[in-house]
């Protein structure tokens, strides 16, 4: 009679301390009724982030952490998939590949504080890290976000890209064509160079998007504020229990590899005061457009002609404001160039200025 040659042990079995482990993990992280926990994930990484802390040498894959909350029954079936455009054109995006390459900015508006009145979340993230950013205010103005990317530069860093949807705070007047608002002269001036999705297409800004959902459901949802401050104070614990779960999660199971970057902070004594007049500087700013009909696209409230060939096809048109030239390129698949097809002057209504370096606003300290 032959031997049987099953092994002796299943592979996939784990220990039973283990599994109790992982079932306690995820009870305890999914009531979120603790300081500690209030806003923890409490996916197959985060509970292997909690075996981590628990002294757990060997964890298990996380393969094995769905399989062992499976059997519990402590998986909810919904559905994750990001919504897709349905016309399944190629879309023009940014290869992200070092930290700090695009960020992606968004409005969380209108929130209400009872006995105190409205607010508005500026949230941010870093589509490489994931590491993200936020503050209230009271105002959803462009001086707001400045105020904010202020803060953000000093503490995080200077992005090359700052991602954004054609909110009126982000380019200015809804009216006027080849107008440059606050926020647009401020990233022109300080190097950074602002990509405008395609018109009512949030989803394009998904990593921003699936943020503000997590504020929404965890932080906003999940508890009575009193006040302004209050809702700070809580934010900037939300924010950190967010980045250290991303990067356990990017360091631990993250195969990204980047390119060497130098990364450029703001002063700590860079001052928002002297920043009200800043010129158009030399720079560029971007957009996604999706083509029209006739084959127009519009660019800062002004329909410029392309193709009619390319009708519902999707663009990428780069203002360059030390050469006064709007240029559009078209790239049909992901493989193929993106190639130059059409180049037409941009006169602005003002003189284009050299960039003001930081240090001109920066506060001199008078202590001897």
């Amino acid at each position: 009679m032959d031997k049987s040659k099953a092994p002796y042990r299943t592979p996939t079995k784990i220990d039973v301390e283990v599994e109790n482990a992982i079932v306690g993990s995820r009870v305890k992280l999914s009531k979120r009724d603790t300081d500690e926990t209030r806003y923890a994930f409490c996916g197959a990484i985060a509970i292997h982030q909690e075996l981590d802390h628990l002294g757990y040498k060997d964890k298990p894959s996380l393969s094995t952490i769905n399989r062992v909350l499976k059997r519990h029954g402590l998986i909810s079936q919904h559905d994750n998939e990001r919504k897709k455009n349905d016309s399944k054109k190629h879309y023009p995006e940014i290869a992200v590949n070092h930290p700090g390459h695009v960020h992606q900015l968004d409005l969380v508006t209108p929130r209400y504080i009872k006995g105190f009145g409205a607010i508005i979340s500026i949230n941010r993230i870093d589509v490489f890290t994931a590491q993200a950013n936020l503050e209230q205010f009271k105002s959803k103005a462009a001086d707001s976000v400045i105020r904010f990317l202020i803060n953000d530069w000093k503490a995080f860093g200077i992005p090359r890209y700052l991602q954004l949807d054609n909110e009126a705070a982000f380019r200015g007047s809804l009216y006027h064509p080849k107008t440059f608002g606050k926020l647009s002269r401020f990233c022109l001036n300080f190097g950074v160079e602002i990509l405008f999705i395609p018109f009512n297409e949030p989803w394009r800004n998904a990593h921003i998007e699936s943020f503000n959902s997590r504020f929404d459901k965890h932080l906003w949802q999940g508890q009575v504020f009193t006040d302004l401050e209050h809702l700070r104070s809580e934010a900037k614990k939300f924010r950190d229990k967010h980045n250290l779960y991303q990067e356990y999660r990017k360091s631990t199971f993250s195969q990204q590899s980047h390119r060497n970057y130098t990364a450029r902070y703001l002063p700590q004594n860079f001052a928002f005061e002297k920043l009200w007049d800043l010129p158009v500087t030399r720079g560029k700013i971007h957009f996604v457009r999706l083509v029209e009909e006739a084959g127009t696209i519009n660019i800062l409230n002004e329909d410029f002609h392309v193709d009619r060939g390319l009708s519902f096809e999707y663009v990428w048109a780069t203002v360059d404001t030390g050469r006064e030239t709007l240029e559009v390129y078209y790239q049909p698949t992901p493989k193929s160039p993106r190639e130059l097809i059409a180049s037409k002057p941009y006169r602005l209504r003002e003189r284009v200025k050299n960039r003001i370096p930081a240090k001109t606003f920066c506060k001199v300290s008078t202590m001897s």
